[in-house]
């Protein structure tokens, strides 16, 4: 009687060989080509803020090689993980239901005016989420000093303002140049003058110098409104005036605050001080080179 090894056997002797059955019919339903178009078209839909999740994978990255457990390491690392998860969602949903960005969950009013689509309301919260993230974690911690988490949070904020606002080269080369500089000092007076808390609150070396910041940012945002909302009606004798005063003031703020402090390292206040020191001179060459006739800006 033979054995079942020797039933299982083939007739040359050899053992058989173990057939697998296929699941699937004919050739593959999915090409590589076809799968490098998928991913283009899934990279394609984050074209609007590409630049946000560049940011929040930097902050993120930031946070975990330098990690502390910390509340404000665990603050950082929220708001660039919130941030990509909203993206990467947002991203998703795009790829998957086209048009999804463009779905009004708010509709129009009956003039066509009004409205609010998926895109708009993220892009708010997201502009929201990255001021008070990026003041926060900028000017008081973790990432005060520049650093990968320092460009990467306020690369985050500057790409949520561009996506939210929809800025676009042509409305800012449509302002006059002087309009431009006197908008760039408002940001850097408002900026300089938050940077410049701190330094008072802890009582950092020669802290004594961020009262003259704050003195010189105040002076400057209070003059910088006046000339933005009466910009068409102020005399050109009281432009250049006014742009010389800025100049002097912005470099003595600049000298006293980054030679003496507080801001001997390069933080917000440090950057502020400088680049509003170059935007009034700017501000005084576009005016003191201005021969027009007229007498109004």
């Amino acid at each position: 009687m033979m054995s079942d090894a020797e039933n299982n056997n083939n007739d040359d002797g050899t053992s058989p060989s173990i057939i697998i059955p296929r699941l699937q019919s004919g050739p593959p339903q999915t090409s590589t080509s076809e799968l490098a178009d998928a991913l283009t078209r899934w990279l394609s839909a984050s074209s609007t803020f590409l630049y946000v999740e560049l940011s929040s994978l930097i902050l993120l990255f930031a946070c975990i090689a330098d990690w502390y457990s910390t509340p404000w390491y665990k603050y950082a690392l929220s708001v660039s993980s919130v941030s990509l998860i909203v993206c990467l969602t947002l991203q998703t949903a795009e790829f998957l239901i086209p048009d999804f960005l463009n779905w009004h969950l708010i509709g129009e009013r009956e003039d066509g005016t009004g409205g609010h689509s998926v895109s708009k309301i993220c892009s708010v919260f997201l502009l929201v989420w990255w001021i008070f993230g990026t003041g926060i974690i900028t000017l008081h911690a973790p990432f005060v000093e520049t650093s990968n988490g320092w460009f990467g949070a306020w690369g985050g904020l500057l790409a949520t303002t561009k996506w939210c606002l929809g800025l676009k080269s042509t409305t800012y080369d449509s302002l006059p140049p002087s309009l431009k500089q006197l908008y760039h000092l408002t940001f850097l007076s408002i900026l300089l003058l938050l940077s410049s808390i701190p330094p008072l609150m802890y009582k950092w070396e020669h802290y004594g110098g961020a009262g003259f910041s704050i003195a010189g940012a105040a002076l400057t945002l209070v003059a910088c409104v006046y000339l933005i909302a009466m910009y068409s009606d102020v005399p050109k004798m009281v432009m250049k005036v006014t742009s010389l005063l800025l100049f002097v003031l912005w470099a003595c703020v600049a000298g006293v605050c980054t030679f003496h402090g507080p801001f001997l390292e390069t933080t917000n206040g440090f950057f502020a001080c400088w680049l509003g020191c170059l935007c009034s001179l700017n501000l005084m060459v576009l005016q003191m080179s201005d021969a027009s006739p007229e007498n109004y800006v």
